[in-house]
């Protein structure tokens, strides 16, 4: 109580003229002090260096009307909060203050630390899109859509009920979709591990109760049923719910769940891969924060010589590795999504990858005594060499972290770049500056997404998605969109416009991602996630990005990323039948492709004006973009294809002030007023309500999806 109350106390002020001459005690009150107020004269500050003295009166009314101000900017906040969050960050911060268990609290620590919100942070890769919501004529149009989405959600997994073990054949089935699915992505299991379990629970093939179970088999059990059986129910052939293994797993959790070792590890991660399907509510990101935690606890991250292992064999050091890796490529991937610094850095890692070897081959190297640890195996099997076009059952997971090591980079470089000071005072000269690092990290980074896309493995007879080569393909549009995005929000702009060839370079990518993905998803090859949701509604809205701000229409380039944003719209609205909390995403969606592409085809229909228009206004049309810009003359007109000039002209500050009081205007007298990036509204739309991977953390929500 007493520090409460010494918060509340005003600021302690010096002693007042008259006070300071007299030597007198001096006290803190206003709006005189006691001998001031006693002898009714006026109570001023001491003149120093000069300085026109001030009277305590005057200090008094100021600190009266921060008080108000500060008053009204607290219900406003509080006002703006319970509007624009969505449903699922309701949910995710009450999921959050339950576990501190300090509503007002946590809700306050999250409101202001604005640097948890990549809504709040430039390279996020998002905020150059708020140009798309700045047209006051559309936020008028819509307010009930951007209200609705405050309504709460429905989420279907609440209605399901525990499901008991399957019988043995159709547990052999789910068993083995795990094992041919998720595990060849992920294997922090032993396949011989799952397979084990299988055998224990039916040894006879007649199904029944486990068999010499303890509570930890039975929940792992129930977690390989739950995962297993998400594709083959969405599929129509299997018919109970995977949610109901889910719950039935929750039921045998210990309490010893976070002190057995690695075993605390898989068994976090189970529930995580599982939390990609399906709500779990909590958090993924803090699940793997945790993991990650318990890793360096463990000295997973440590080599050999760092951490002597003992005496494991060669196939449990294998195992250690696999888990940990696999923590680091689910924590990469979520960070550079969140804008959040990472777990762990690289340079504090020295463990090495996993042996380029099946499970089989390890047991072999084990029994042959000729290896001291999995180093000294991993030596010698890279200076024997490979067989070209090999694969073991470790080489998706090489993929997928060669990859992280790459989104490692793109966040540490841009991280830093975002974080740079003073960047609103850059003279000309530090722009061009920035702007020619950017680019150059654009180009190492995309080289080596090629590079990488380059060595992804080829399977002869793919056994799911992770081995097939549309599956890479839609990898690297999807880590090129991020990257471009990313070098978009930090390149010094021009009237708030990115140079084309960046946007050239976005939507080429935008584009790539929209149709790699739904022939896939309507192949039925891959399935809805929240995850593949995000990746489709933020590729959207990077086309209608580009697409508005481009101050040339090639008739070809606009029919292109018309039929991308079409496409992405039918099959996002696919997704919400079976994603029913995301349908107010949807319509904003379509809301917006109304308006833009509306837009874009009157720009088209005037460029094609009748013989009489006079040249100079047909350029001028050529040049207008679809947020009502205008780039000025040009020497192209509406008939020749759209053109990025190799060099952006070299930003100009003074520029800036200008375009930023016009936007502020605008915002200002909207009846809506809504700022969708910065009541973060818009970052709610782009992965707020993709609660799985964030739950309980509406300044935090990124995803983390089946294809990391």
């Amino acid at each position: 109580m007493g520090n409460s109350n010494e918060e509340k106390q005003p600021p302690r002020l010096p002693a007042c003229q008259s006070c300071y001459t007299k030597k007198a005690k001096c006290d803190n009150k206003r709006p005189k002090c006691a001998p001031c107020t006693k002898s009714d004269q006026a109570c001023l500050t001491v003149s120093l260096d000069g300085h026109k003295p001030i009277s305590r009166e005057f200090i008094y009314e100021l600190e009266q009307n921060v008080r108000t101000l500060q008053t009204e900017l607290a219900d406003t906040e509080t006002t703006t909060h319970s509007v624009t969050h969505s449903p699922e960050s309701v949910l995710e911060n009450t999921a959050l203050d339950d576990h501190n268990g300090d509503d007002a609290q946590n809700r306050n620590r999250l409101e202001n630390d604005v640097s948890l919100s990549p809504n709040f942070t430039e390279g996020a890769g998002i905020s150059f899109m708020s140009l798309l919501f700045t047209d006051t004529r559309w936020r008028e149009q819509n307010q009930k859509l951007l209200h609705n989405l405050s309504k709460p959600a429905t989420i279907i997994e609440t209605e399901v009920q525990p499901n008991p073990l399957p019988e043995a054949e159709e547990a052999l089935i789910v068993f083995n979709s795990y094992l041919s699915g998720s595990h060849i992505q992920n294997p922090f299991l032993l396949r011989r591990y799952v397979q084990d379990f299988y055998g224990r629970v039916f040894p006879d093939d007649t199904g029944g109760s486990p068999v010499h179970l303890s509570k930890h088999d039975e929940y792992r059990v129930f977690m390989i049923l739950a995962i297993g059986s998400t594709a083959l129910y969405r599929a129509g052939q299997h018919t109970k719910h995977p949610y109901g293994y889910f719950l039935t797993a929750m039921q045998k959790v210990g309490t010893d769940l976070l002190s057995r070792g690695l075993d605390s590890i898989q068994d976090l991660l189970l529930v995580s891969r599982f939390g990609i399907y399906h709500h779990i509510g909590t958090s993924i990101w803090e699940i793997i924060q945790l993991c990650m935690r318990m890793c360096i606890e463990q000295g997973l991250h440590r080599g050999v010589k760092s951490t002597p292992r003992g005496n494991l064999s060669l196939l449990q050091e294998q195992l250690q590795r696999r888990v940990f890796w696999q923590c680091y490529m689910m924590n990469r991937y979520s960070s550079v999504m969140l804008d959040r610094p990472p777990a762990i850095t690289d340079k504090d890692i020295d463990v090495g990858f996993p042996a380029d070897a099946d499970d089989e081959e390890l047991d072999a190297a084990e029994k042959s005594g000729s290896f001291l640890d999995l180093d000294a195996y991993c030596r010698v099997a890279a200076a024997a060499g490979s067989t070209p076009m090999r694969t073991t059952e470790m080489s998706v997971l090489f993929l997928c972290l060669r990859l992280r090591k790459i989104t490692s980079k793109i966040h540490t470089k841009f991280q830093q770049k975002a974080n740079s000071p003073g960047k609103q005072e850059l003279l000309t000269i530090d722009l061009v500056a920035t702007s020619g690092m950017i680019y150059s990290d654009l180009d190492e980074l995309l080289m080596e997404l090629e590079e990488w896309r380059m060595l992804a493995p080829v399977f002869e007879t793919p056994r799911c998605l992770y081995e097939t080569q549309e599956w890479y393909d839609l990898l690297l549009m999807r880590e090129r969109l991020l990257l471009v995005r990313k070098a978009i929000d930090l390149v010094p702009k021009r009237n708030k416009t990115p140079p084309q060839d960046l946007l050239s370079l976005c939507l080429q990518f935008a584009v790539g991602t929209i149709m790699t993905f739904c022939p896939l998803f309507e192949q039925r090859r891959v399935t809805y996630t929240r995850s593949y949701f995000q990746t489709l509604f933020t590729a959207g809205l990077s086309v209608m990005f580009c697409v508005s701000v481009a101050t040339d229409h090639d008739s070809d380039l606009v029919r292109s990323a018309k039929e991308a944003v079409e496409t992405c719209e039918r099959i996002l609205k696919i997704m919400v039948k079976e994603l029913p909390d995301a349908i107010p995403y949807v319509a904003v969606y379509e809301a917006l492709r109304v308006d833009i592409l509306g837009k874009l085809n009157r720009i088209l229909h005037d460029i094609a004006v009748p013989v009489g228009i006079s040249l100079e206004h047909r350029v001028q049309l050529d040049h207008t973009n679809v947020l009502g810009e205008s780039s000025g003359p040009g020497q192209c007109t509406g008939q020749v294809p759209v053109q990025f000039p190799p060099q952006w002209p070299l930003p100009d500050p003074t520029l800036e002030a200008p375009m930023e009081e016009t936007h502020q205007a605008t915002l200002d007298h909207s009846l809506l007023s809504w700022d969708l990036f910065g009541d973060r509204i818009f970052w709610n739309i782009e992965a707020g309500m993709l609660g799985e991977y964030v739950y309980g953390d509406p300044n935090a929500s990124a995803l983390l999806d089946d294809s990391i």
